[in-house]
């Protein structure tokens, strides 16, 4: 996802979501050492990846973004509730 289209996209899901325009977007950029993991408690909070490294990985309830697992057809960009991110590279 490039951020060009997740500023078209934020405001169309959010109406989708029923939030209309009753919502704050806020840019977080997180930096990981090799094999960091992170944990986001995000309950009332949806998470966009933006043009994330081929070495990050991130599941949650909603799906899971890892380009090296070829078990997964659907990459996932948006993630809310429990996040973990983890960065694969060694």
């Amino acid at each position: 996802m490039t951020v060009e289209f997740a500023l078209d996209f934020i405001p169309r899901r959010m109406k989708e979501l029923g939030y209309g325009d009753n919502y704050i977007t806020r840019w977080r950029h997180f930096q990981l050492e090799k094999n960091q993991n992170l944990k986001i408690e995000s309950p009332n909070e949806y998470y966009m990846l933006i043009k994330p490294d081929t070495h990050i990985a991130v599941k949650s309830k909603t799906g899971v973004f890892d380009y090296a697992d070829e078990g997964i057809n659907e990459m996932q960009y948006e993630h809310k509730g429990k996040i973990q991110v983890k960065n694969k590279s060694e």
